[in-house]
């Protein structure tokens, strides 16, 4: 299917990872002391997002997340990018999304965080082992190895690609196996972020009914915020509640994982996790802005400064991706994974929204 010649290096299978919250930090301190390296690529997607969040306000329906991401592909595959703007795209993608979410907690009560994922967390485990039980099973019908059918699975019900980085090295999985599970999740989170909002607007959904829907069944964090945000702010602060619980749940679905493929092929499992490293840090960031905004220290007009902040962060984040989105490496990877991607989207799409109903999620 055209999958053995996309990858030949672990920097090219991570050239795939799109609409994510991408690779894991290489420390911030170390990129902020190469900022003359990041500021190409830093205004690039700047300049990018400004004239989307333009001509969103002219189009007036079309949302500024979404052009930022088809004006960075068009930019990507027609004049390209030169190769001093990867520096800060890839900053963009890495510390600007979580550094939104962060100050997305400033807006919410510690309380209303709580209430809200412990509300879809039936909705969020159930969703987690149908996604996982039907990559599976297609893996199998597709006749892909039992690799792909669990890294497909971890990135449907966890994080996408973020997810599907982080379990690849405890299977072990080739690099090709990485890529075209990258791929086939990728497939759908850009229809969702495209189309997700039209449809909760024809079904008149409520704003958490929303948030939750796209929560639960759209992948990475960076899609899950564009989307909710694109619906509405509130819609935004749910799915950014109920994607950050479904994003705790990757340390344990990863350790458990690679300790069942490590003993299911004879391999010692010690010296093989690092739970340091799978932690997602930022949520502790996400939930300090909300307990400072519990105990009242931000006015309200900070709060509304910091909502905007992130909201923008977002669209630059959305930017990033299509400034290294590679139609061409996308079209080597042929239909399969597109198919694949999309049929377990929409089958989850249905089985979230049947279960928001189901729990009375409004």
């Amino acid at each position: 299917e055209g999958i053995d010649g996309l990858v030949s290096s672990t920097s090219q299978a991570k050239s795939v990872n799109l609409l994510t919250q991408t690779e894991r930090p290489e420390g911030i301190l170390a990129k902020l002391a190469t900022s003359q390296e990041l500021l190409p690529g830093l205004l690039l997607v700047l300049v990018v997002s400004v004239v989307a969040r333009i001509a969103s306000h002219v189009s007036g329906f079309v949302p500024d997340a979404v052009i930022g991401l088809v004006l960075g592909a068009l930019i990507k595959n027609s004049v390209g990018v030169h190769a001093m703007g990867n520096a800060g795209i890839k900053f963009t993608q890495r510390y600007l999304l979580r550094a939104a979410i962060i100050l997305l907690g400033a807006s919410l009560s510690f309380g209303a965080i709580v209430g809200k994922g412990g509300e879809a967390l039936p909705v969020i485990l159930t969703c987690l082992v149908v996604s996982f039980s039907l990559s599976l099973l297609l893996a199998r019908i597709f006749g892909l190895s039992d690799r792909v059918g669990t890294l497909l699975g971890t990135g449907t019900a966890i994080c996408g690609a973020t997810a599907i980085l982080t379990v690849g090295p405890l299977i072990p999985a080739a690099e090709a196996e990485v890529a075209y599970a990258i791929g086939t999740i990728f497939s759908y989170n850009t229809l969702a972020l495209i189309f997700y909002p039209y449809i909760g607007h024809a079904l008149h959904l409520s704003n958490t009914s929303f948030g939750t829907w796209a929560g639960t069944a759209v992948n990475d964090t960076s899609a899950v915020v564009a989307t909710g945000l694109i619906y509405s702010t509130r819609a935004g602060q749910v799915a950014t509640v109920v994607k950050l619980t479904r994003t705790v749940l990757l340390v344990p679905m990863a350790v458990g994982i690679g300790m069942f493929f490590a003993l299911r092929e004879g391999r010692s499992a010690s010296g093989k996790i690092n739970v340091w490293k799978m932690m997602p840090w930022f949520v502790l960031g996400f939930l300090g802005m909300a307990v400072l905004n519990t105990l009242n220290v931000f006015p309200a007009p900070v709060i509304k400064d910091l909502t905007q902040t992130a909201q923008f962060l977002i669209v630059m984040v959305l930017a990033s991706v299509g400034l290294g989105m590679s139609i061409g490496q996308i079209r080597k990877m042929g239909a399969k994974p597109l198919l694949i991607g999309l049929f377990v989207g929409t089958v989850m799409g249905f089985v979230s929204m049947g279960l928001i109903y189901a729990f009375g999620i409004a």
